[in-house]
């Protein structure tokens, strides 16, 4: 379920890169950097190709199994576990990831004065 959310985030951003207009850039570019947040660990947005860019997605969609998996098995801890306990678990996860992501991709614009 992880996984396919990321998909789906990662999905909506690359549409919105695609439409014209400063502010869907925007917007896509965040979203892309959501869903893939072990971009900034190989140098995008200063660097790119299409190795880069595998390797990022193929390690953020490891990362968000994990971080899924984990969730899950935090979850199964309740007697009655299902989707609802899940997502009580997975979110703050979630949220921290993107966090993480977008803050280091912030530092990142500072650092190389684009910001």
């Amino acid at each position: 379920m992880a996984v396919a959310s990321a998909l789906v985030i990662l999905t909506i951003g690359l549409l919105m890169l695609a439409l014209p207009g400063s502010l869907s850039g925007l917007v896509g570019f965040v979203l892309t950097f959501v869903a893939l947040p072990t971009l900034p660990l190989f140098g995008v947005p200063a660097s790119g190709g299409l190795t880069i860019y595998s390797l990022g997605f193929l390690s953020s969609m490891a990362l968000w199994f994990v971080i899924g998996h984990y969730a899950s098995l935090r979850a199964l801890r309740a007697v009655i576990a299902s989707w609802p306990e899940w997502r009580s678990e997975f979110g703050p996860l979630a949220i921290g990831l993107a966090l993480g992501s977008l803050i280091s991709l912030g530092l990142a614009g500072l650092i190389l004065g684009v910001l």
